[in-house]
């Protein structure tokens, strides 16, 4: 019988230190938040260039940041990222304004860009191929709860210390997760595999970087997964940073409504999360993709006819199957990373997808509020959810053309042939 991931103690580590350096990020971003507005008083456009800190990073960095990690030990990557992260956190504590404080978290979310890149490699690396599934979704339901779990405890802790405080134990999970990935061992036959991809003629960093989009390109699955995540990622962030503007309209009253809905569309995605974790893998990713974009278009359009329906456990609902969706697009987009590049590109492919999601978490947005200005929030929710399940359809519908799949021992061989070309 094979032994279970929970009983593999290079995983346990990799599981514990992962989910310490989440979590703190959660507390320290609602924590962020109460320190600008309720410490400082800052305007809301000094509020506003919060999230761009975070997204500025990925956006021009992120590649290269793949294209490093790809060069380098995974391991101290990660426990470098996350001390320098601690001691960064740390001068946050020592901010006075926002006009120190901003610098700061682009710094310290500059030093973070190589993370995500970084345990993407590390986990292949650690993990037995038939295993990926269900480390992706441990590690999805992870990311859930946490999304869940932490802005709630990061508020109560700053509401009963002080915004300070979150942002220590912050700066406390740093230091620990770092601790732990020290006790990380990666299979020597991996070291292996990384000194052969560096010694490989030709593989200097700008040419590692066109290799990674070589990658993209000459797989179809990857190439067609990217370009649907693109177009459905701009339409849903159209409306993810719109919805306090959605409830204030409908529940006027209810402040607390955002925070229900948020966490239940977490609760959706970590129950689905934990469904597909008794899945061995995934061979059809147009029908993830697709039934997922379909999911968050339907609860997205429902909320739509709030205006008419202003029942809260409707919104609670619509919210429950919008997670699902989100949940399922979640699990294919990490299991898609993992699994159809090489070991040794891993990195890259991750560095690619995020850095370009990233975009789209700044342009989404901008074209949600000029649509909400033009017909209104109700409206707007209407179209947009109709938009997204049509490309949800499209996914399905079409999943045997746009994700037609190639011989993947072939498609190896045509790497590795550019690789030493």
């Amino acid at each position: 019988m094979k032994k279970s991931l929970w009983k593999d103690g290079n995983f346990v580590r990799f599981f514990t230190a992962n989910m310490l350096s989440n979590f703190g990020n959660w507390f320290d971003f609602v924590a962020v938040l109460i320190l600008f507005r309720y410490t400082w008083k800052a305007d809301p456009i000094v509020i506003a260039l919060i999230p761009v800190m975070y997204a500025i990073p990925s956006i021009l960095l992120g590649q290269f940041a793949g294209v490093f990690v790809d060069r380098r030990d995974k391991v101290k990557v990660l426990i470098y990222s996350d001390w320098i992260r601690a001691i960064l956190t740390i001068a946050l504590i020592l901010t006075t304004s926002p006009l120190f404080a901003l610098p700061v978290l682009l710094l310290r979310n500059t030093v973070g860009v190589v993370s995500l890149p970084a345990q993407q490699g590390l986990m292949r690396r650690i993990v037995d191929e038939e295993d990926i599934m269900k480390a992706v979704t441990i590690n999805g339901s992870l990311f859930q709860l946490v999304k869940v779990v932490g802005p709630l405890l990061g508020g109560a802790v700053a509401g009963l210390l002080s915004a300070n405080a979150s942002i220590a134990l912050n700066a406390f999970s740093f230091v620990l997760s770092g601790v732990i990935l020290m006790k990380i061992t990666v299979k020597k036959e991996e070291h292996l595999i990384e000194e052969e991809f560096r010694s490989m003629k030709g593989a200097g960093f700008f040419e590692s970087w066109k290799e990674g989009w070589y990658i993209v390109f000459q797989s179809r699955i990857l190439t067609a997964s990217i370009l649907f995540g693109v177009v459905s990622t701009l339409v849903i962030q159209m409306i993810d940073a719109q919805f306090v503007t959605l409830f204030s309209e409908v529940f006027p009253n209810d402040e607390e409504i955002t925070g229900f809905v948020i966490a239940a569309i977490g609760g959706g995605s970590l129950l689905v999360v934990l469904l597909l974790n008794k899945m061995d893998g995934i061979k059809r990713y147009g029908w993830y993709f697709g039934v997922g974009s379909f999911l968050i278009g339907l609860m997205t359009f429902g909320m739509g006819f709030l205006g008419e329906y202003q029942v809260l456990v409707l919104a609670i609902s619509l919210a429950l199957v919008g997670g699902i969706g989100n949940g399922i697009i979640f699990t294919a987009v990490h299991y898609l990373i993992q699994k159809e590049p090489p070991k040794e590109a891993i990195g890259r492919v991750s560095g690619i997808v995020d850095s370009t999601l990233s975009i789209l978490f700044i342009a989404g947005p901008l074209l949600g509020g000029v649509l909400i200005e033009q017909v209104g929030v109700l409206a707007a929710f209407k179209v947009i959810g109709i938009s997204l399940s049509v490309i949800g359809l499209t996914g399905i519908l079409f999943q045997r053309g746009l994700w037609k799949q190639k011989e993947k021992e072939t498609f190896q061989q045509k790497t590795k042939q550019s690789v030493n070309a």
